[in-house]
């Protein structure tokens, strides 16, 4: 299994994945008087009403990880551990990512019904609504859970995202050759603070270079981004 490739600041700020926590919390009712009373005690929304909780606003497909007491806080469900685990992150970024608390087995979770039963995924991947679901045990290899989130991102996207991906490592390897070379310009330049002071003329030149290296990358940022936007399917309509 080859090593992760050792990456640079900006390559792993794009790579990180973004997740949301999603919570409910019941409506207060209100009174005939417009007094506010109890709210109903917590129990688990339906199935569908479930989903539309978790979905938001957000149009993406859904890939949604059941945290657990052993692996609260890491990603251990969804990545490799000492694997290359850079295209699972890039292709994240076309779901709307979603962790949920190890409390979900709890029958009043809210979000119970979304991992009910009785040997319950530990991930899952579908369509924001919960339709065309994929479970994974969190045990998967890379190849079948790629093979599960390139299946939905085909059924939700109107573009494909093959060539894009391709692009988006390319972009990785461009935003490391700049950052290792501002590393070693700002490395020069302490050596020369420490050994001629801060009036050295030489600081002047390194610092017009610095200034060109940071646009450049800003440069690749607006690139990468726009490279990375892929259009979603318009719904289908209902008769």
């Amino acid at each position: 299994m080859p090593p992760a490739p050792v990456r640079g600041p900006t390559s792993r700020g794009f790579l990180d994945i973004q997740w949301t926590y999603p919570s409910y919390t019941p409506e207060r009712k209100v009174s005939q008087h417009g007094e506010s009373v109890s709210v109903a005690a917590k129990s688990a929304l339906p199935l569908a009403e479930a989903f539309r909780v978790i979905a938001g606003d957000d149009p993406r497909p859904l890939l949604v990880l059941r945290e657990c007491l052993t692996c609260t806080g890491t990603d251990d469900a969804l990545l490799t551990r000492g694997a290359d685990n850079e295209k699972t992150m890039l292709l994240a970024r076309w779901f709307h990512c979603v962790k949920l608390a190890p409390s979900v087995l709890d029958e009043n979770d809210p979000f119970h019904e979304v991992f009910a039963g009785e040997h319950p995924a530990h991930l899952f991947v579908s369509a924001r609504d919960g339709s065309r679901r994929h479970d994974l045990n969190g045990q998967q290899s890379r190849s079948e859970l790629w093979g599960a989130m390139e299946k939905e991102l085909d059924s939700s996207y109107a573009k494909s995202h093959g060539a894009v991906l391709k692009k988006l490592f390319s972009y990785l390897g461009k935003f490391d050759t700049v950052d290792q070379r501002i590393a070693e310009i700002n490395g020069r330049r302490e050596d020369i603070l420490e050994k001629e002071g801060p009036r050295s003329r030489k600081l002047a030149k390194l610092d017009k270079e610095l200034a060109k290296l940071r646009d450049e990358k800003a440069d690749l940022r607006k690139k990468v981004l726009k490279v990375a936007t892929l259009p979603l399917k318009k719904p289908e309509k209902t008769s």
